[in-house]
């Protein structure tokens, strides 16, 4: 316990399944959090999942420079200007076939899963010291081709490599920057992806199959290795982009 202790972390989609989850690990590890998300209902559950009043959340739209502009002037007044950890936990699923997605919809999809995370790191790297660390969530989409996802892989395999070109550049800075894909994960995000297909549980199933240990991965198993990543234990650590996917990835 205590593994972030006095380390201050900005968490974004901190209102999905995996973001509370997210925002709850790192506030028992000892973080202050900064957590946002569009939903303002949020705030109070969000807020609840720390009894300590370690997590501040604000609603914020990640996808507008106004949106950024407001989670960073909330990080640093809640922080005295410094920012110790940004976990780009935020995203978007697009499950449709290439030849029938619209432009507005890969903007959408790009606008959120990827420039973003650029705009948001950019504004955030100024306020960081020696050691910090950024963690990205990209996806093992992002590695493998999936079928009617092209838009969205197309993003998160720009994701990951824009996690290596963000390591080189800020490696002058000791800012080290990481990315996280994870196969299937048991959240809301994947149900809802399926909910109106027929024979939603047979998809799921399929989905848990199609890992090596026939089974989704829990949110927890991702944040663990965020909890890791923003940590002093992977000092020696940028640059990577590591799958967590229970063997997808390996066959």
């Amino acid at each position: 316990m205590e593994r972030l202790k006095g380390k201050r972390a900005i968490i974004t989609g901190a209102a999905g399944g995996q973001g509370r989850v997210a925002c709850r690990m790192f506030a028992a590890e000892g973080a202050r959090v900064l957590a946002t998300d569009l939903d303002a209902g949020a705030k109070a559950e969000v807020e609840a999942l720390a009894s300590s009043g370690a997590i501040t959340y604000v609603a914020a739209d990640v996808a507008s420079m106004a949106g950024i502009r407001t989670i960073v002037d909330a990080a640093l007044a809640a922080f005295g200007g410094k920012v110790d950890v940004l976990y780009n936990n935020h995203g978007v699923i697009l499950g449709k076939p290439f030849m029938e997605t619209t432009p507005e919809e890969w903007d959408r999809i790009h606008n959120v899963d990827l420039k973003s995370v650029y705009f948001l790191s950019q504004r955030v790297v100024p306020a960081m010291g020696q050691g910090a660390s950024i963690i990205n969530i990209s996806s093992i989409g992002g590695l493998v081709a999936l079928e009617n996802m092209t838009a969205y892989g197309a993003a998160k395999g720009g994701l990951a490599m824009l996690t290596r070109g963000m390591a080189l550049d800020l490696s002058p800075r000791r800012i080290r920057v990481n990315a996280i894909c994870p196969g299937v994960i048991d959240t809301p995000m994947p149900r809802n992806f399926v909910r109106d297909l027929p024979d939603r549980e047979r998809i799921l199933s399929a989905l848990a199959e199609r890992h090596m240990m026939r089974r989704l991965g829990q949110p927890e198993e991702i944040v663990a290795l965020a909890v890791f990543l923003a940590s002093d234990e992977s000092s020696f650590m940028t640059g990577s982009v590591v799958t967590v996917d229970g063997g997808w990835t390996a066959f």
